[in-house]
């Protein structure tokens, strides 16, 4: 009921946007680009990975525009990631995705908030706004008052973008990265986005290679590979590395420990903070994990990731880096993930995950460190 009276009122708001932003296009006419924009905004919300593999626009907008202002709105939870990008001069937190969500979507203050934030982002008077996926960050980008607004015609109300690009996320299409830096310009992603600095505190006793695990994925239970898999690959791999992390939220550690009854681990899951958990990851020499916002990021830092696919696309949520590799079994069904809700196998069985190998995940990891 939720969800079907969530639906709804998007879908209401989706028309009512459409007819207001066409009444203003209609009114005000066709307007042209900045030559040379002083402020710039990009606005990508969801999850940890989503924002990572954005900073790729952040990038190409800094090599198009390089004295430019440049600023990157993104939930909270991510500022200290987009901090660490290079390109980015000005992080603006806040989290549209979260008035979508129940109750919050009838929540007279989560509204005012974000009615707050708006004026705020029209007062600035950026010269382009860039909304890299959805109604929300479209929505917003188009309400932001800059002079030109550019986004996904598809992934928006209709008229909210003066430049409005073809084409959509789907299984089969263009990584998330190169989806982003398109709405820069036509050049190619870039893969290392965040500036790593690797914590001495939690890595300098722990001998090389060093190899980062990460079985957590909050985004459905579909991308989840086995606990007895991760067990089998720590045991195989114990022998070759110098040293074996574990790292991820606390839903991880019964995971964890599973794997510890089978290798000497370093368990970090649920003890690190995000600033801790990228030191561990830029001090990896390998890191293994499910397509999860970890992994994406391990990448952004430079690290060299095998990323395990089960209901996702590779050419869609891949580590996308050449340096990486990502690992899946086709099976008819897949992939089936649908960008719209979290990823469950709709037989209830996963065996696009339960069939990818121990065996294969550590000769990957191996090839890596050799």
């Amino acid at each position: 009921m939720k969800r079907r009276t969530r639906t709804w009122l998007g879908h209401g708001l989706w028309i009512l946007l459409s007819l207001g932003f066409g009444l203003r296009r209609l009114l005000g006419g066709r307007r042209s680009p900045p030559a040379t924009p002083r402020r710039v905004l990009i606005v990508r919300f969801d999850l940890m990975g989503d924002v990572v593999n954005s900073l790729s626009a952040a990038v190409a907008a800094r090599q198009r525009w390089p004295h430019a202002h440049l600023a990157f709105m993104a939930p909270p939870a991510w500022q200290p990631i987009v901090q660490r990008c290079p390109a980015v001069d000005e992080v603006i937190p806040f989290d549209g995705g979260a008035i979508t969500h129940w109750p919050a979507v009838l929540d007279p203050t989560a509204l005012a908030r974000a009615l707050r934030i708006l004026l705020s982002v029209r007062a600035r008077e950026f010269d382009v706004a860039v909304s890299v996926y959805g109604p929300i960050a479209g929505a917003l980008v188009a309400l932001s008052g800059a002079r030109w607004r550019v986004g996904y015609r598809a992934e928006a109300p209709a008229f909210s973008f003066d430049q409005a690009l073809p084409g959509r996320r789907r299984n089969g299409g263009p990584h998330e990265a190169e989806l982003a830096t398109r709405l820069i310009q036509r050049t190619d992603p870039a893969w290392l986005t965040v500036q790593a600095e690797p914590d001495l505190d939690l890595a300098a006793d722990l001998p090389r290679p060093l190899v980062v695990l990460h079985p957590g994925a909050t985004h459905g239970q579909a991308k989840r590979w086995p606990d007895g898999h991760w067990a089998t690959l720590a045991r195989e791999l114990e022998p070759e590395t110098g040293a074996l992390a574990v790292v991820g939220l606390t839903d991880a550690r019964p995971t964890a420990d599973r794997i510890a009854e089978s290798a000497t681990i370093r368990d970090l899951t649920g003890r690190t903070s995000l600033n801790q958990l990228m030191g561990i990851l830029a001090a990896a020499d390998v890191v293994v994990s499910t397509d999860s916002g970890p992994g994406h990021l391990a990448r952004a830092l430079g690290r060299r990731v095998v990323m395990l696919h089960g209901p996702t696309d590779i050419s869609v949520h891949g580590p996308g880096d050449p340096e990486s590799r990502a690992l899946r079994v086709d099976l008819p069904c897949g992939p089936c993930y649908n960008f719209d809700r979290p990823a469950e196998c709709r037989f209830g069985d996963a065996l696009c995950m339960q069939w990818l190998a121990p065996e294969r995940v550590c000769d990957a990891v191996l090839d890596m460190i050799r």
